[in-house]
């Protein structure tokens, strides 16, 4: 649903992308792809749901408008969930007058249909048995959902990415490596980890036989001294925006957007094969 043709034909064109990727990939059924509908109008939208996902651009008013406008228009039962990468459903919620109880946030990572995480996150309004619906939803499409269990800007995995790309940020501006180096450093070591385990697990089997316990004791006293070493500021700094610029055009060169996306999707289609096998899925 959305609110002119224009952008309805501009959706359906970018999901008949998605759906021609995973259908070659072996990873959609024919018939799932041919089950999606369009329209203007909320409330032909919202007829006969049984679950809704809000997904327009990232501005609060629009945002609040939204969600009491489907108050209204939903039965009771019906969860309304939000795809918002940052705003909590207390503030986009606060203006729901009948069942704010069946509102939460269930944020997925892009390329949504390649990578399978969804981040749930309920207000302190939520009821139990929506954020229930919701995390068994996610399971049985498939996706992978982690609940968010108090309400933080965000999000779990944006936040450990802004730190991650804070500090990429600052070794590029002072001259420690060049972006494409810090690319090929995160893609070629961790990366390569965090495909299917996190850092608690890492850093576990970090220490040995003595498992986490032994890494915080004894090897993660040296990571202390590296973190006073390490970018602080809340505010990017202009030179670090300037060589973030010219290190990824360095990196890219004169190659189209279109076939830097081709390319990303390729691996994240067989990272996705690798995973659906290991869950006996496919």
């Amino acid at each position: 649903c959305d609110l002119t043709e224009e952008k309805l034909e501009e959706a359906e064109e970018r999901v008949e992308g998605h759906v021609a990727t995973l259908l070659e990939a072996g990873l959609l059924e024919g018939a799932e792809g041919g089950l999606l509908e369009a329209t203007t109008s909320l409330g032909e939208a919202l007829e006969g749901a049984d679950y809704v996902i809000e997904s327009i651009y990232e501005d609060l008013e629009a945002k609040r408008r939204l969600f009491a406008e489907m108050d209204q228009l939903a039965p009771s039962h019906v969860v309304l969930a939000s795809s918002t990468s940052g705003f909590t459903m207390s503030e986009m919620g606060r203006d729901m007058g009948l069942h704010p109880e069946r509102a939460l946030v269930a944020h997925p990572w892009n390329p949504v249909h390649l990578v399978p995480l969804v981040e749930v996150c309920p207000s302190p309004r939520t009821s139990p048995w929506a954020v229930d619906t919701t995390m068994r939803l996610m399971e049985d499409l498939g996706r992978v959902p982690v609940l968010v269990r108090k309400e933080v800007p965000g999000f779990i995995a944006n936040r450990l990415s802004a730190v991650l790309w804070r500090e990429a940020l600052h070794l590029v501006d002072t001259g420690v490596a060049s972006a494409e180096d810090v690319d090929k450093a995160v893609s070629a070591g961790p990366g390569i980890r965090w495909a299917f385990m996190g850092p608690f697990m890492t850093y576990h089997l970090g220490g040995g036989k003595g498992g986490i316990k032994y890494l915080m004791d004894h090897i993660g006293t040296r990571k202390e001294a590296w973190l006073e070493t390490m970018a602080t500021w809340t505010r990017f700094p202009e030179s670090a925006k300037r060589k973030a610029v010219s290190g990824v055009q360095e990196m890219v060169g004169d190659t189209p957007l279109e076939e830097l996306e081709a390319w990303r999707d390729r691996y994240l289609v067989e990272l996705n094969k690798l995973i659906w096998a290991r869950k006996g899925r496919r």
